[in-house]
């Protein structure tokens, strides 16, 4: 096997098993909640999965990179394994939640592992990373429909929920449980694969094959400076491009100026169609969600996941360099479906569709600009891992604003929707 399929597989692997275990969270959050009697409190399994996203990305970030890819990829399968384990033996709701913590920050520390490790590698292998991503939002809402329909942890069942008896409520009750517990259980294995991937799989590049990344920039400034030079002048010319001392806050405070622009419409991004993604559970009635199996958000977030996916996988194809085009399309779809939340307006049968889209722009925006990160000389290569990181950060900014507006809508203007 060419190394260049070897290393497009490994990543596939990398991102689909790092986003695996936060994906079936999401999926089975008002199941886990409801599982112990804590239904009004869905939204605390939402926070806890990205709880510790903004802290483990800034220790990654400000400090652990000059600690090898390898250590700190077993660390997060540690981490990983810890909250899969966790949740599915957890005795009650709370020890859930903080199990569903190590879940989220796993996800948020292997992502930023994996988006530096990157960098040593041609850019085009972003797009089976981000691939990988969008195979785990498919293959996560698939587990869930699956395990919910054969144990009617979702459809005709909930909805009955109410006319059972004591016993056959604690029957259901038990089937909950136990549609957890194997999720969460038969998941683990592929932590297997997630070190096999980075530790046999991927094949780094030889050292020799490439310059050090403060050579690297040197290199390319001198070349610059020939370019436009006398031969004479080659000495002044390698004083020149000497590397300057600089403090660590001042390289950071640089390297956030630098990505700031793409940072805030990846936040921005994040934001609209999460809270657009929580519109799709008030844009029917309650008893239009019941009716089979999957129930109408369950199946409306493979919808969403299945269009992250297809545009996650599509930079090799096409590239857009105008990512706030995205944003401001993510922006009108958001606002159209808080509109359909309160008016009803748009058809059942065009909600799947829909949904798809606001799936294909989120995922678009993410490729594209991770893809610059990778690729643009803009950034140099020795700032490039740490560039990531903060934009990394703003994913979790945008998670947890959407979130915010969301509650703040569906606990005040909308409310009665």
């Amino acid at each position: 096997m060419g190394s260049d399929l070897r290393n497009w597989i490994g990543f596939f692997l990398l991102g689909s098993i790092n986003n695996l275990p936060y994906v079936i969270v999401t999926s089975a959050a008002n199941t886990i909640a409801d599982s112990f009697d804590q239904r009004n409190n869905v939204g605390v399994v939402f926070f806890a999965n990205v709880a510790l996203s903004v802290i483990v990305k800034s220790v990654n970030g400000f400090l652990l990179l000059k600690v090898s890819y390898g250590i700190r990829i077993v660390a997060n399968a540690i981490i990983m394994l810890i909250g899969l384990f966790g949740v599915a033996f957890a005795f009650d709701f709370w020890f859930a939640i903080v199990c569903i913590v190590f879940v989220g920050a796993s996800a948020a520390f292997g992502e930023n592992v994996a988006l530096g490790y990157l960098r040593l590698f041609p850019s085009k292998y972003v797009n089976a990373w981000s691939s990988g991503t969008g195979m785990a939002g498919v293959l996560g809402s698939t587990i869930y429909i699956i395990f919910g329909c054969a144990v009617g942890a979702g459809g005709d069942n909930t909805a009955k929920l109410k006319h059972l008896t004591k016993a056959e409520l604690t029957v259901h009750t038990d089937n909950v449980v136990h549609f957890i517990r194997y999720a969460f259980l038969l998941t683990s294995p592929v932590v297997v694969v997630y070190l096999l991937a980075y530790f046999w799989i991927i094949q780094r590049p030889p050292e020799s094959d490439s310059l050090t990344q403060d050579d690297s920039d040197i290199q390319k400034e001198k070349q610059r400076l020939l370019d436009d030079s006398e031969e004479g002048e080659l000495d002044e010319i390698s004083e020149t491009v000497e590397p300057v001392e600089e403090s660590a806050l001042k390289r950071i405070w640089r390297c956030f100026k630098m990505v700031l622009w793409v940072s805030l419409n990846l936040a921005a991004v994040y934001m609209f169609e999460y809270v657009a993604q929580g519109s799709a559970a008030k844009v029917r009635p309650k008893t239009e969600y019941n009716k089979g199996c999957p129930e109408l958000y369950a199946g409306l977030s493979l919808c969403y996941q299945a269009g992250v996916f297809v545009s996650r996988s599509s930079v090799q194809l096409f590239r857009i360099k105008r990512i706030e085009i995205l944003s401001v399309l993510q922006l009108v779809n958001m606002i159209v479906w808080l509109i359909d939340v309160h008016t009803k307006f748009i058809p059942v049968y065009i909600l799947p569709a829909y949904m798809i889209y606001v799936g294909l722009l989120g995922g678009a925006s993410y490729v594209n600009i991770f893809y610059l990160l990778l690729n643009e000389d803009k950034y140099p290569n020795n700032d490039r891992e740490l560039c990531i990181n903060i934009a990394a950060l703003f994913i979790t900014v945008g998670i947890v604003s959407g979130t915010a507006v969301e509650t703040l809508l569906f606990q005040t203007a909308l409310k009665n929707d």
